[in-house]
């Protein structure tokens, strides 16, 4: 099938003036300092720009130095900022580390870019609101026309002493169970509230992006590739996998919708100095069914031993904080069964992210993808998931 059938012309347009100003920025390699100017990276960000966003309403404030240190690099870039502020600055405590979040090439615009308006309303307005651990962004930009994003963090690992998680981290029963509360606490704030619902993308037009970007074939390529944790009964049936997907998606248009992060696998979360679980990473934010952020977290985010031990238990918990706090009520047969159906929506992050599709960007290291699908694959076969379509 050709990868753009059901592109439309405006679209394709608009990819190619995006790839015509990412060439633009890489060769020219221009430098921002007018308040509204959107860098196209980190190292395009002036200390005159800083001071504009930074510390407006602070009489002299401003940044003298600014350096740019490591990070990482994935479906957008990340760099963290040593600021060195004049005395007026250093007197009103502004921040001296920030971690920029920008979309420099055209891989990281067209995967980030227009997810970034949401991503910054939810840091800046939603979950301050809802008191959840999560970044403070201090800055947040979008430019349509060259598909430039950025995003200023403070520096969780000053603020919060932040420990951000990777395969190898383990999640006791209290940050189970913190994370559980999180996810009630946004899906019960905002289910079924249309007009704050209104100004975010649905959860199906991403599936659908995905789907003429070719993640179908790069699913079956990894279901390859990873067989070796894949279940064997998941293998013989894998022509069954992709209805199953596209099944799951058709749920979030036929359940109550809330706003959902959606990507809250474990490399999302991370651990404060004293011990509590903070979410990060919101540029997947949008609208759909609570299931499929309750079954990716608890496939991703828990050994598989202690997702057996305690699922049954979380999810009871889970349900318990929807009535209590929210006044919503979900029985436990029915929630059981939309995660078994949502556990499918959850490996087809993870199985194109092993084996990207042809425009997507290498976001992964190969041992943290081979363990999420390891993950999600036992629970899928744990819960029989796929007979969930029946």
């Amino acid at each position: 099938m050709d990868r753009h059938q059901g592109i439309s012309d405006e679209s394709l347009r608009s990819r190619s003036r995006i790839a015509a100003h990412a060439l633009w920025d890489a060769m020219v390699r221009p430098t921002v300092e007018h308040p509204e100017q959107i860098p196209w990276h980190a190292d395009a960000i002036s200390c005159e720009w800083l001071t504009l966003h930074l510390a407006s309403g602070i009489e002299g404030a401003a940044v003298e130095r600014m350096v740019v240190g490591d990070g990482d690099n994935g479906s957008s870039v990340r760099r963290r900022l040593d600021l060195t502020w004049n005395a007026e600055g250093a007197a009103a405590a502004l921040p001296m580390r920030l971690f920029a979040k920008v979309t420099p090439s055209y891989l990281t615009r067209i995967s980030s870019g227009v997810a970034a308006r949401a991503e910054g309303r939810v840091l800046r307005k939603i979950t301050p609101q809802l008191g959840v651990e999560a970044p403070k962004c201090l800055c947040s930009g979008y430019d349509r026309k060259s598909g430039r994003t950025v995003h200023l963090f403070e520096d969780l690992t000053e603020t919060s002493g932040a420990t951000f998680c990777d395969f190898e981290t383990s999640i006791n029963r209290d940050q189970a169970n913190e994370i559980v509360d999180t996810l009630a606490t946004l899906h019960g704030s905002f289910m079924q509230q249309d007009e704050v619902l209104g100004g975010f993308p649905v959860y199906e037009r991403f599936f659908d992006a995905g789907a003429r970007n070719g993640i179908h074939e790069a699913h079956e390529t990894a279901m390859t590739q990873a067989q070796s944790v894949i279940p064997a009964a998941l293998q013989s049936r894998r022509e069954e996998f992709w209805p199953a997907m596209v099944a799951a998606r058709n749920d979030h248009a036929n359940r109550p919708r809330t706003l959902i992060h959606s990507d809250v696998h474990l490399g999302n979360w991370y651990i404060t100095r004293d011990g509590h679980m903070g979410l990060a990473d919101w540029a997947c934010v949008c609208t759909g069914t609570w299931a499929r952020d309750f079954a990716y977290a608890l496939a991703t985010t828990l050994h598989i031993d202690d997702r057996r031990n305690w699922e049954t238990d979380l999810i009871e918990r889970y349900l318990r904080r929807l009535a209590a706090d929210h006044g919503i009520t979900v029985g436990f047969d029915d929630a059981l069964r939309q995660v078994r159906r949502q556990l499918m929506t959850a490996l087809l992050m993870w199985t194109p992210t092993l084996c990207p599709a042809p425009g997507f960007p290498d976001m992964q290291p190969e041992a943290m993808s081979m363990e999420m699908i390891a993950r999600i694959a036992t629970a899928i076969d744990d819960h029989a998931a796929l007979d969930a379509f029946k």
